[in-house]
């Protein structure tokens, strides 16, 4: 009886796994304003009603040449972002966003401290030293996000069974997580271009 029940468990997981995997699917995302131009930086996210799990290996924002690198950066919520200094001067990083707020001591390129994102939002970065610098962390509370490339484009995997909305984020759009661009995944997309405002 055991082993039957053991063996009825496996099937039943089986069954499970390759119904999620038929069901998968890969959606490439092209965001571009309102002339049609692509927009590199953008974040586009499903969601589907689960998060990803924390970055294990963390994630890194450096600073090279008084720029932020990268100027946008997604993670998981609950991820811990090392900010290494690239640079031969000295940077003093800081958010006063919501999601986290925080101030690192001004800091040489020996050190590379880091900071938990355990809250999903939007964090934006300045630099007390250099006013100019400027990059933002959108934390994730998605099953994924990705940003776009220069093309303007992204890749997700989705599950064509769930009930999804695709979620699109910009530097100036918004910095209120819940006031991006939203938009209900009804079919088996492969492709799907968003034009923000």
């Amino acid at each position: 009886m055991l082993k039957f029940q053991i063996a009825s468990t496996v099937l039943v997981g089986f069954l499970l796994t390759s119904l999620s995997i038929a069901n998968a699917q890969t959606l490439t995302v092209t965001v571009v304003d309102q002339q049609g131009q692509p927009l590199a930086d953008a974040v586009v996210s499903i969601d589907n009603g689960q998060s990803q799990q924390p970055l294990a290996s963390g994630a890194i924002m450096d600073q090279v040449d008084t720029l932020f690198n990268p100027f946008v950066l997604t993670v998981p919520a609950g991820t811990t972002v090392r900010f290494p200094n690239s640079d031969n001067i000295r940077h003093q990083v800081y958010s006063f966003s919501a999601a986290k707020p925080f101030e690192l001591p001004l800091y040489s390129n020996r050190e590379a401290p880091t900071i938990d994102f355990s809250e999903a939002g939007i964090v934006v970065l300045g630099c007390n030293i250099h006013d100019h610098m400027r990059a933002y962390i959108y934390v994730s509370p998605y099953a994924e996000s990705q940003v776009t490339d220069a093309t303007g484009q992204a890749q997700l995997n989705w599950d064509t069974a769930d009930s999804t909305t695709l979620r699109v984020w910009y530097p100036g759009l918004s910095d209120a997580i819940t006031e991006e661009y939203q938009r209900e995944l009804t079919d088996a997309a492969t492709e799907l271009t968003v034009q923000l405002p």
